[in-house]
């Protein structure tokens, strides 16, 4: 029993090392980008760095770094697509929160970026968190040809999960399933299968997930078979994550998620928890978490594992 509670200790001693090392790359970038400028863009990196500092709890970043681990050519070179993939999903935090989109007033407990900085400046804030994210990752460690082609892949892999087919496309499907709001213009609703809101949720959320273990596991080396079984683990961690998102937005703690209970359900968001129920979600969560699990055993690495499963056993 004392072994298994070093490792687990081990284990969350990493997370905390690892956070600060992400953290520290990601204040390094707004530093550097500050000096000199002007009022008007010294305010929209405050916006930007206000929504990626805002209480995020950095799983697609660790996942990058995991991945670098794993396949033996050390953490740190998958730091610029660590960050990378946080810049990606802080814009799509902007943007979601947006009043055309979701209309939320809070995210982890703060004001949305439209309601600290107001509309025009969250917009923008949004469209240059994703130009500073590819700037980010194309930019290799060192000057080496392996390195820049390492990049160049890092870089691809994050530019489609960014992209129509799947983390924008996932957050249109969301629209096309929503009841009407005034002043929103769209096609007539569709409804939704339960095939429809397993593509979405992996869309939304499995793609991005995916692509941080690609964009790790691609700038530390990893093979195409390797980066084939990150995407796989991916896709499954992330809808598992979803479904267990939605879940804790049905009955979670709202003091340790930041924002009210409930909200998915009283403005008719299609999800797999809405459409099949909360234990049979509960229970296709678990067994996406299992599969990522029998799929990651090449990797045998703890830290990956210890992610795995923080993705559906969670409070917020």
């Amino acid at each position: 029993m004392t072994g298994s509670n070093d490792a687990e200790r081990r284990l969350i001693d990493w997370r905390v090392e690892t956070l600060r090392k992400i953290n520290a790359f990601l204040a390094r970038l707004f530093e550097t980008r500050k000096e000199n400028q002007p009022p008007a863009v010294l305010n929209l990196l405050n916006a930007m760095e206000y929504t990626v500092n805002c209480g995020g709890k950095r799983v697609r970043p660790l996942f990058a770094l995991a991945a670098a681990g794993a396949v033996g050519d050390g953490e740190d070179r998958g730091l610029p697509g660590a960050a990378a993939v946080e810049l990606v999903h802080s814009y799509s935090l902007i943007h979601d929160d947006l009043p055309a989109l979701d209309d939320d007033d809070l995210r982890r407990g703060n004001p949305s970026c439209h309601k600290a900085f107001g509309e025009d400046v969250a917009i923008l804030a949004g469209d240059a968190l994703q130009a500073l994210a590819f700037e980010t990752i194309s930019r290799p460690a060192d000057d080496g040809p392996e390195a820049r082609s390492r990049a160049c892949l890092a870089t691809g892999i994050l530019a489609r999960a960014a992209g129509p087919l799947c983390l924008v496309g996932g957050q249109a499907m969301d629209l096309a399933f929503e009841p009407e709001r005034p002043g929103n213009s769209r096609p007539p609703r569709e409804t939704p299968s339960f095939g429809d809101a397993e593509s979405m949720a992996e869309r939304k959320t499995g793609e991005l997930m995916a692509a941080s273990l690609g964009v790790g596991g691609a700038l530390a080396g990893a093979n195409a078979s390797e980066l084939d079984d990150f995407r796989k683990i991916g896709l499954l961690c992330g809808t598992a994550f979803q479904i267990t998102d939605d879940l804790l937005n049905l009955r979670g703690d709202p003091r340790l998620m930041g924002k009210a209970a409930g909200t998915d359900e009283k403005r008719g968001k299609t999800t797999i928890l809405s459409l099949a129920g909360a234990e049979n979600a509960r229970e296709k969560a678990r067994e996406l978490n299992r599969e990522a699990l029998g799929l990651a055993k090449r990797f045998d690495s703890d830290k990956l594992n210890f992610l795995i499963d923080s993705s559906v056993n969670r409070s917020f």
